[in-house]
């Protein structure tokens, strides 16, 4: 193995092409930091790099080649002495930092290629570098992302655990680049550190991103070989950097903030492209013409904003504008009073992108006006998809089985459609969960049929995993197997944790599995994200007073309950809470109310559409309806 001096030579030939192991590492949320405490973490910084980057380069024979701001460029002989000293890295950042706030904290994501390199005026160049810098950015805060190259150098001669994350298309890279993480603490999930704590109103705290954008680029979550129709129908978005409109030199660095988050959520949506900070970031301070943005940049939509502070008030507003003809999509502003911006900061930035993604957002909305302007004999896959989800979240008998009619046209004409075929199982799901069929049980298994059917292909894009496993929840529910429903379900969020809508509804797979609490946090969340409408409040209304129920915290069920009239199920369900409280006359009043919905409700139907891992609850369920006089067939 060359020596240290050797590779220090061989770097500075001019025009030198060789193979090299590259190693790339950034500061996560670095503008969010430097925005808090701009003198603490150039500190910080500064003594992480003399402290503990330099001396880890030094003992693995490694070559700083340059500093890339808040990020290091480093080329190493051996690639096995690269990811042997990222994980030093990695250990040694996360144990100086033990008793820092998780506000405070520095955290690295590094990539890491093995590829050719070209010399050019002591700088390092090429896709060798190009595709370190791309798994820099999708890696997980806190690790380390190797390249297939790489891992293929480091059979037998790497102790930890290397786990796949699948092939990925970067840009300016012809084929998919093969990734692996690496597992730094040997067992179970890469190691993480929670970038920020979440307003305790919240309940939660969660890293902010796992996968961040290819700078100046996109990252596609589409599979290889899916349809060039579809990537050039998702909706594309560039954020810019928040204006600040206070003159608080303290806040110099806010919007920035702002505008970091935004990206960084945003790029979890499986269903929307979103540009990297370093392509929208120039035109900070410039005169906005969206149009014109737009067309440099080859984005959809342009998401731009403002910041103003006025004592301990905050007032952030964001605006969403077609770039292709100026008109303003959407536009809110969100006043909010706190002495610490960075934590109103989490609010907010959550509920854009609440508002804009998943697939009651603004975006998809703005989408489904489009799709149905096409004529039928023009219609592509994801125009298919589109109709349908369309007429799938109106949550109606009759906009299911419209629904359930053009998909089965779609999936005819793109059989090898998995995202159509999940589409098409969910519209089967839906009707056979609201009972808007003869045969429930039925309609469950041709669910069960197609979600399988769709995730045994053997390349599926974020997206189609997405919305596999929100399926595959509810199925694992009919089919009574309620520990795998909860797995299906952790996955779907895990692939669009910012989907509150979803969030919402896949609280109903937690009731079933018997984790009510569990149920009423993922609750709280999807409702803190969400702007209010009528719908959502309704929704989210009965399955709040749903969980309550088995919790067995009665007068707050009733209470939740009493806001859904939708259908027949909360005047049921109020009647059951009623019982057991002992106001009959009022239980039977509901259960009057329940069959006005649906007269041909029996027990036997509830049996068909209610799901428990304890038997004893639906058993229980069922004697309080027969008591009121519910008839069994």
């Amino acid at each position: 193995m060359p020596d240290r001096s050797f590779v220090k030579r061989l770097a500075l030939v001019e025009g030198a092409r060789r193979l090299a192991a590259i190693l790339i590492a950034d500061v996560v949320g670095y503008s969010r930091l430097v925005g808090q405490d701009e003198v603490g973490t150039l500190g910080a910084l500064k003594d992480i790099h003399r402290e503990v980057i330099e001396p880890l380069l030094t003992e693995h024979k490694g070559r700083l080649v340059k500093l890339l701001g808040d990020g290091v460029l480093a080329e190493f002989a051996s690639v096995v002495d690269a990811v042997t000293c990222a994980v030093a890295m990695q250990n040694a950042v996360a144990a100086r930092q033990a008793d820092v706030s998780p506000q405070k904290c520095i955290i690295f994501r590094i990539g890491i290629n093995l590829g050719d390199v070209v010399v050019e005026s002591g700088d390092l160049l090429g896709d060798g570098v190009n595709i370190a810098a791309r798994l820099e950015q999708l890696c997980e805060p806190g690790g380390v992302l190797i390249s297939g190259t790489a891992y293929d150098h480091l059979q037998g001669k790497f102790t930890l655990p290397l786990d796949s994350a699948g092939d990925q298309q970067v840009k300016n890279i012809a084929r998919p680049v093969r990734t692996y993480r690496v597992r730094i603490n040997g067992g179970g999930r890469s190691w993480r550190l929670r970038l920020r704590q979440y307003s305790s109103r919240l309940r939660w705290a969660t890293a902010l991103v796992a996968v961040v954008l290819a700078a100046g680029g996109w990252y596609s979550f589409l599979r290889p070989n899916s349809e060039p129709s579809i990537v050039a129908a998702l909706p594309s978005v560039a954020v810019l950097p928040f204006s600040d409109t206070s003159g608080n030199p303290a806040l110099a660095y806010f919007g920035d903030g702002v505008a970091e988050d935004i990206i960084a959520m945003l790029s979890r949506v499986p269903d929307l492209k979103v540009l990297g900070r370093n392509s929208s970031f120039p035109f900070k301070g410039e005169p906005t013409d969206v149009r014109k943005i737009g067309s440099e940049l080859g984005v959809t939509h342009v998401l731009e904003g403002s910041i103003r502070k006025d004592a301990d008030r905050l007032r952030i507003v964001a605006q969403l504008v077609d770039a292709r003809t100026g008109e303003n999509v959407w536009a809110e502003r969100f006043d909010r009073a706190g002495t610490d911006p960075w934590e109103i900061q989490d609010e907010v930035t959550e509920k854009i992108v609440a508002a804009l993604a998943g697939d009651g957002g603004t975006l998809k909305k703005a989408q489904y006006r489009q799709v149905w302007g096409k004529d039928n004999t023009d219609l592509e896959e994801y125009d298919y998809y589109l109709r349908g989800n369309d007429l799938l979240a109106r949550l109606s008998p009759e906009a299911t089985e419209q629904a359930r009619q053009i998909l089965t046209d779609g999936l005819s004409k793109f059989p090898d459609s998995a995202l159509l075929r999940i589409k098409l199982g969910l519209a089967y799901f839906i009707r056979g969960w609201n009972g808007w069929t003869d045969n429930p049980t039925s309609d469950f298994r041709q669910a069960a049929s197609l979600a399988k059917e769709a995730m045994a292909q053997p390349t599926l894009s974020p997206m189609e995993l997405r919305s596999g496993h929100y399926l595959s929840a509810f199925v694992r529910v009919t089919e009574r197997r309620f520990a795998d429903a909860v797995v299906e379900a952790d996955d779907a969020i895990r692939l669009s944790p910012y989907d509150a809508q979803m969030l919402g509804a896949l609280s109903q797979v937690l009731i079933a599995g018997g984790k009510p609490a569990q149920a009423l946090e993922w609750i709280d969340r999807s409702e803190a994200r969400q702007a209010s409408n009528p719908q959502t409040s309704q929704e989210l209304a009965f399955y709040r007073g749903w969980a309550l129920a088995v919790e067995g915290r009665l007068e707050e069920s009733l209470a939740a309950l009493r806001v859904d009239q939708t259908d027949f199920f909360s005047p049921l369900m109020q009647a059951i809470v009623l019982n057991r409280l002992g106001r009959t006359e009022e239980a039977a009043e509901q259960l009057k109310k329940g069959l006005a919905f649906d007269p041909g409700l029996t027990q036997a139907k509830w049996r068909e559409l209610f799901f428990y891992s304890d038997p004893a609850i639906l058993e229980r369920e069922v004697a309080d309806l027969a008591s009121l006089g519910l008839p069994e067939n």
